[in-house]
């Protein structure tokens, strides 16, 4: 591949920390920056469209530039073929001041989702369908097409609540 002097000959993430937008929660956020053939360094540009490449390609480099970026501040540089080289050590405008960078999980979520949650929801539909069910049952509705709906729903709602019970009290 030919150099020329708007495509860069390597790429480097730099990652630092952040709020979110909306839920004001600590984020990490991963900016790039593109090493140019006369060794300026262009920064805040988009990865994909700095070093355009096959899907198979874009792949290994994007794993390569994400796998050496550090938790915060600026990783190696990579080339379009995924390895380290050599470049400047400067680190740009504050990381703070980015605009383009993006949020990128910082690696496994430590949080597991509660059973409580689950268990709030189920119990909450099943009541409702319940509910509903008994409604358009007893109510004057109940020799209509919509009496047997409710008879369903009553039934979806009586197996809702039954799923919480524990698995050692159930007798089916």
């Amino acid at each position: 591949m030919r150099e020329s002097p708007d495509r860069p000959v390597a790429v480097r993430a730099t990652a630092f920390r952040g709020r979110s937008r909306w839920r004001r929660r600590p984020l990490r956020f991963v900016g790039y920056d593109a090493l140019l053939p006369d060794g300026s360094v262009r920064f805040d540009v988009d990865l994909a469209a700095a070093m355009p490449t096959h899907p198979a390609d874009a792949s290994t480099r994007d794993t390569n530039v994400h796998d050496r970026c550090p938790e915060v501040g600026a990783g190696p540089w990579v080339d379009g073929f995924g390895r380290a080289v050599e470049g400047p050590d400067d680190g740009g405008p504050s990381l703070s001041a980015r605009r383009r960078a993006r949020p990128r999980p910082a690696g496994p979520s430590r949080r597991r989702p509660s059973a409580k949650v689950g268990r709030r929801w189920l119990t909450g539909f099943g009541v409702a369908a319940l509910g509903l069910g008994a409604l358009l049952v007893i109510g004057p509705l109940r020799d209509t097409p919509l009496g047997f709906l409710g008879a369903v729903s009553a039934l979806v709602g009586v197996a809702a609540l039954a799923g919480l019970l524990p698995r050692a009290r159930r007798w089916w």
